[in-house]
């Protein structure tokens, strides 16, 4: 088959206009920027003075001829459930972001220009969009269409444009997208409009692009030849980023219950009723205070002043933080959730509380996010810091995008109570961490609310060794051995719950019973049947009713009222202490039962 050259088969006027133009082959452009309201294009009146798009290090825009430096527009990821966005007011006001298409090879007329948007569709245009370039003809700062949209254009992500006949669209023209065809001067442009739908939940790392690409430019209506200076990588628009950072970069605070019976300066206290915490010293009470241990965090919002968006959501009284604080075992009865939204470093005092929700000041915990509640803590008070306290600032270091936005910090405590009725502090638990779990929820069913995550706020030990007896019976002879072998005396404590259907109900189960101290490298020998007498006379310990919980595998008939579960608290470095339980057999050989502790054994 005898081959043709294919330029041969182009129509002449086409040929000469390809045939004459020194940016054939290269790449098209696109320039997007943003500015106040009635923005002119730059450089619209000149020629782009390259063969092809450059990298956006490149692109100083020194002279008209150069290609403008790229400002997308920002938009927050909260707001775009469902959000129409018209370029002629991209801050919903008066800001126009232009979006500038320039071919780098001579377009001839009838030409078929295909783009497409990825990230969001058309909208808002009146299924029309022009492409016009400066009237350099008149001069006098009017525009003209020189392409106009082909079909369906809102609700689509692919337009497709039709040059005008008998007009040439020289390389490097600016052709600056618009809804009308025709205007006297820059300020009658109207820029044009696209809708954004994404549908998951913002995290801190949700990211979306609204991109726009010219696909192809094929002469004839779309049946002649491509032109490869008509096509162009894509180029973005618009950057969608998340405006609210929740519990941002926060370390977790860890504390521990005071077992012993006096504090740091040497003060009587009830053992287990504060935390370890330095009593002559206020500013070093910043994680650790006498009922308070502190977790402090940060939230950031985008959408202020300082910000970089521009476009957000406005925090109203139907937006909350919904939190549920999840630990890990049972703090105590006395121990609640409380939140500060202001702090006095030097002296280490918390200013102005929130409620946890309207009409609540103190969080309860639960020990698993079905059983927890959760509060409906106000956003507009999470993200506004206090005006009492210390001024705060973000740190530096912070990701560029965070710098100049809102900042607030709040100072989540676990927080041991007095209880109603009481004169005195309750006794607290220890051993465990706390979990919040937590959600930014918007009262708009467009806004994509936060996705629900958690964080490690405390972690609650105690100073001490702690000896775990599972099985102990109270009966003659039956004992449990405790050894100290740190070089100073130690404080005991004891908690005892029974064999019973519930024992939640009446005084099954008891905490710190003070058993007095272990001398240095001593032992001291418990008898079980007088650890309950103990807990009878100083808490009204109720021990078992004889009931037993039924299990998986059903009740187990030989309950027995003497049976208890033991905890020992040791004032003493945990890996010194240790102990041994004992089971006296009448007529057999004694058992010695298990004791779990928390040591890291070395030889």
């Amino acid at each position: 088959m005898k081959r043709f050259n294919k330029v041969a088969l182009l129509p002449a006027a086409v040929a000469a206009v390809l045939a004459g133009n020194a940016y054939a082959g290269t790449e098209a452009c696109f320039e997007v920027y943003k500015g106040a309201d009635g923005l002119a294009v730059a450089g619209f009146a000149d020629i782009y003075g390259g063969a092809a798009c450059v990298a956006e290090a490149d692109r100083g825009a020194a002279t008209a001829a150069d290609l403008e430096p790229t400002a997308e527009g920002k938009i927050a990821y909260e707001l775009t459930g469902e959000l129409g966005v018209d370029f002629d007011a991209l801050d919903g006001v008066d800001t126009d972001l232009h979006i500038v298409y320039i071919p780098t090879t001579d377009i001839p007329g009838g030409t078929k220009i295909t783009m497409e948007l990825s990230g969001a569709n058309f909208d808002g245009n009146a299924n029309q969009i022009h492409l016009v370039k400066y009237d350099d003809v008149a001069a006098d700062g009017s525009f003209d269409a020189v392409a106009s949209s082909d079909g369906t254009v809102d609700g689509t992500n692919t337009i497709t444009f039709i040059t005008k006949a008998g007009i040439t669209i020289g390389a490097g023209t600016r052709l600056a997208f618009s809804r009308v065809s025709t205007g006297a001067a820059a300020a009658d442009l109207d820029p044009v409009g696209i809708k954004i739908e994404n549908n998951t939940c913002t995290t801190a790392n949700a990211s979306k692009v609204v991109n726009i690409r010219a696909t192809e430019a094929v002469t004839d209506g779309g049946t002649g030849y491509s032109i490869i200076g008509g096509v162009s990588a894509a180029q973005k628009v618009v950057d969608i980023s998340p405006q609210f950072y929740t519990f941002y970069g926060s370390t977790t605070a860890e504390a521990e219950v005071n077992a012993e019976s006096s504090d740091s300066a040497g003060n009587a206290i009830i053992a287990r009723t504060e935390f370890v915490y330095n009593a002559t010293t206020p500013a070093d009470q910043l994680v650790a205070k006498q009922h308070e241990v502190v977790y402090k965090t940060a939230f950031y919002n985008r959408g202020g002043a300082g910000g970089d968006l521009d476009q957000a959501i406005t925090l109203d009284a139907d937006d909350h933080l919904e939190t549920a604080f999840i630990a890990s075992a049972d703090p105590g009865a006395t121990v609640k959730m409380a939140i500060w939204n202001g702090r006095t470093a030097a002296t280490g005092v918390l200013d102005t509380q929130e409620e946890v929700e309207t009409g609540t000041l103190l969080g309860e915990f639960g020990l698993t996010e079905a059983t927890a509640t959760v509060y409906d803590t106000e956003a507009v008070d999470v993200f506004t810091p206090a005006t009492a306290g210390d001024a705060e600032a973000a740190p530096a270091g912070i990701p560029a995008n965070l710098v100049g936005a809102d900042y607030n910090e709040l100072f989540y405590t676990v927080t041991n109570t007095i209880p109603a009725g009481a004169t005195e502090y309750g006794v607290m638990n220890f051993n465990y961490n706390v979990k919040p779990t937590y959600t930014l929820d918007f009262g708009t069913a467009t806004e994509l609310d936060h996705c629900k995550e958690e964080v490690t706020s405390h972690q609650i030990g105690v100073n001490g060794a702690v000896l775990k007896v599972p099985y102990a019976v109270s009966a003659e002879g039956n004992f449990v051995r405790v050894t100290n072998e740190h070089d100073e005396a130690a404080e005991v404590t004891v908690d005892l719950f029974s064999e019973s259907d519930n024992g939640n109900l009446n005084n099954r189960k008891v905490t710190a019973v003070q058993l007095g101290t272990v001398p240095a490298k001593s032992s001291v020998v418990y008898f079980v049947p007088e650890l309950v007498s103990e807990a009878e006379a100083q808490q009204g310990y109720t021990s078992a009713d004889g009931g037993f919980g039924a299990g998986d595998l059903g009740s187990n008939a030989g309950a027995s009222t003497n049976r208890h579960t033991l905890t020992f608290t040791v004032t003493a470095p945990r890996d010194s202490v240790h102990g041994v339980s004992v089971q006296r057999i009448v007529g057999g050989v004694d058992r010695v039962m298990p004791v779990l502790d928390q040591n890291e054994w070395s030889q």
